[in-house]
């Protein structure tokens, strides 16, 4: 069944940003993806918005085993309930995991699907036009997913986004994360992190950015974990978006995240 729902997935996810290549624009398509940092404006009143990844490949590296996480279609759906206020629900249907020993045996594989992440984002600030833009974003997870694949526990905590146009088509955006979290001991904890993004307009179409990510989070101890992230963006119409690009997670956990998304709205 789970299977089934995949496959419905990726295919109705092409054939809506044929649809959403016909519409006309309201506002810029502005996306919480490619990079961590989340976009500080919303979608319009009474439109959708689709985000997601087509596929997200990750590697991570041990002193003594290689992990290996794939998803596919994972996405974040929105609805514009007001002109500044949007709802989102974001899920990944198909969870990938393999893990490798030093030399290279498979020594554990499973599948599954993620949690459910219900957020809300409000635009505070230039949400239109201006050159600063500012959003808050409260999230719940639902503990839903695969055993294996999350926590069971639920958790929360709210976003702050900002973005700032520095002329000559730069643009820097940050996101300051403020997360309620629970360790494999059910003990709650604290988990702060922040983003900075730069980004520049190549073409019309065309674009790229260059990010940093700091996270202070908890396994069996507290820890940092660091990421140097890149990217480029197509922007095919006014409401459909490809994306590709290279996450590159350091100092914590040491691994190399590549992908490839779509990002539409309708």
């Amino acid at each position: 069944m789970r299977a089934y729902l995949t496959l419905f997935t990726c295919l109705a996810i092409p054939s809506a940003a044929l649809y959403a290549a016909e519409q006309q624009p309201v506002r810029p398509l502005s996306t919480d993806r490619p990079d961590q940092t989340e976009s500080a404006h919303t979608v319009p009143k009474g439109w959708f918005q689709v985000e997601s990844n087509l596929v997200s490949f990750s590697r991570t590296y041990g002193a003594s085993e290689q992990a290996q996480d794939t998803s596919l279609c994972d996405f974040i759906f929105k609805y514009g309930i007001t002109h500044n206020t949007d709802l989102q629900i974001g899920w990944a249907p198909r969870l990938l995991h393999r893990e490798k020993d030093a030399d290279g045996f498979l020594t554990d594989k499973n599948s599954g699907s993620g949690d459910i992440y219900l957020r809300m984002k409000t635009g505070l600030v230039g949400n239109d036009d201006g050159p600063y833009a500012l959003a808050m974003l409260p999230w719940v997870k639902v503990p839903t997913a695969t055993t294996g694949f999350g926590n069971n526990a639920w958790e929360y905590g709210l976003t702050i986004n900002q973005e700032l146009d520095i002329g000559g088509g730069w643009a820097l955006g940050s996101s300051i994360f403020l997360a309620m979290a629970v360790t494999d001991e059910r003990q709650r904890y604290f988990e702060p992190g922040f983003t900075l993004a730069i980004g520049r307009d190549l073409t019309e179409k065309l674009a790229f950015y260059v990010e940093t990510y700091q996270g202070w989070l908890n396994s069996e101890e507290r820890y940092l974990q660091s990421s140097f992230d890149g990217g480029l963006t197509y922007l095919v119409t006014p409401d459909l978006k490809f994306d590709v690009g290279m996450n590159w997670f350091f100092n914590g956990n040491q691994t190399l995240n590549p992908f490839v998304g779509v990002s539409f709205r309708f």
